[in-house]
């Protein structure tokens, strides 16, 4: 029984049977003891009737003049109200237990069963016996007079049809009250785990490489809804993961064939020169100087695109760098003295207001400053200024580098940063070197 729907039906017609039954066997034993009480007194109410029939068929002397309301009447005609059931047997019993005779109050019915008596009976108990088709309820009297004993025996026919009609009423009261409700049961259950099929049937289509499906219902107010808002929940996380796995992969798929492009650039310029050199094409003086020096310069920005490269390996490699406590003034007075000594006719400003020392790493705080300043030397027009500031804002020092030149080639801010990009589109390779300045900001 694997299915959560089959035991969940079956725990609940195991507990309704339980209950069920624990009801039908109250109800019975209930019915049983009234039956039996009943039937008991009617045993012991019985003794003058009975000897009023032993004394109409001559075996024993007559009841007292305060029994024979309770007698068959004359030659054995039916007691008033009917107190005792057709087939109710007598016995009179000497004092020795032999027995004197017996009768049946049969009311003109052909009465034939007997009870099997032992021979020895207890007076004044009750108990029961069995018969050739009925059992019997018996209670022995001792009689006033003659030291003998009546010996009365109740058929209880009537207790015993009475106690297996009502076992076979509960039987299939029980039994179709449990097919019904099996049906209901099933029913209900089907309707509430509709849910969680549907959640199953996503599931299924995501497993097979579908991120967008969802789960439609979110009730929060249900178990399944939410179940269903949590799933929702990491479908949305997943398919963001997935996507900027994509994207990562895209991603490092352009660097390297743009890092390719770039370290070929420079080696194929040096294997030209070299090639030239080798077989003698740069013969004069000036010649073999602009050669080597040619050589010289795209090995210097071989090795600066190379350092950039391992910069970034670094960034990504190490997220949390070892920070110390640092005067991030003095690292910007530092750049900006670099940044005059490299454009001398630009006009580059420095303002500190407040108090700016931070927790950072002094050589990628340098770097950032290098970078962003470079930036805005090479992609401004001759002579724009340039100013830096410094300003506290809370437990954080805001750093500014703003020139006063055209604004952004692109109306994407974000593109700026990614590796690679450069104001001149594609691998084309302009004023604003490889690229990859921003990208180490």
């Amino acid at each position: 029984m694997a299915s959560l729907r089959a035991r969940l039906v079956a725990g609940l017609l195991a507990l309704a049977a339980a209950g069920l039954l624990l009801l039908g066997g109250i109800t019975y034993a209930e019915q049983r003891s009234f039956l039996f009480d009943r039937l008991d007194q009617q045993v012991r109410s019985a003794p003058g009737a009975v000897q009023h029939a032993l004394a109409d068929q001559g075996i024993g002397p007559a009841a007292d003049s305060d029994d024979r309301g309770q007698g068959p009447g004359p030659r054995g005609g039916p007691p008033p109200g009917n107190l005792l059931p057709p087939g109710t047997f007598g016995q009179r019993r000497d004092a020795s237990g032999r027995v004197l005779g017996s009768a049946v109050i049969a009311y003109g019915t052909n009465e034939t069963d007997r009870p099997k008596l032992p021979a020895r009976l207890p007076t004044g108990r009750l108990l029961t016996v069995n018969g050739h088709e009925t059992r019997y309820r018996v209670l022995a009297v001792p009689e006033r007079f003659g030291g003998g004993t009546t010996v009365v025996a109740v058929p209880m026919r009537e207790v015993d049809q009475t106690l297996h009609r009502l076992l076979l009423v509960e039987g299939l009261v029980i039994a179709g009250a449990l097919l019904l409700l099996g049906v209901l049961a099933e029913l209900v259950v089907r309707v509430g785990l509709l849910p969680l099929d549907r959640i199953g049937h996503t599931a299924g289509a995501i497993a097979g490489g579908d991120l967008s499906h969802r789960v439609e219902t979110t009730d929060p107010r249900t178990e399944v809804g939410r179940l269903g808002i949590a799933l929702n929940a990491m479908l949305d996380r997943l398919e963001r993961a997935f996507a900027e796995r994509r994207a990562s992969e895209n991603r490092l798929r352009q660097f390297i064939a743009d890092a390719s492009h770039e370290l070929r650039t420079p080696l194929a310029s040096i294997r030209g020169y070299a090639e030239l050199f080798r077989i003698g094409a740069a013969r004069q003086p000036a010649e073999t100087e602009k050669a080597m020096r040619r050589i010289e310069d795209e090995a210097q920005r071989m090795g600066a695109l190379v350092e950039d490269l391992l910069t970034l390996a670094r960034v990504d490699e190490v997220p949390d760098a070892p920070r110390a406590p640092l005067d991030l003034a003095q690292l910007a007075r530092d750049a900006v003295s670099d940044a005059r000594a490299t454009a001398p006719e630009r006009a580059i400003e420095l303002r500190v207001v407040g108090e700016a020392t931070v927790l950072g790493d002094p050589h990628q705080l340098r770097q950032v400053l290098a970078n962003l300043l470079r930036n805005a030397l090479v992609h401004t027009p001759a002579g724009t200024a340039i100013d830096v500031s410094l300003e506290r804002s809370g437990d954080q020092v805001v750093l500014t580098v703003r020139d006063h030149g055209p604004g952004l080639p692109t109306g994407d801010a974000d593109a700026l940063f990614e590796r690679f990009w450069r104001a001149e589109g594609g691998r084309e390779r302009g004023k604003g070197g490889a690229g990859l300045g921003l990208a180490i900001v």
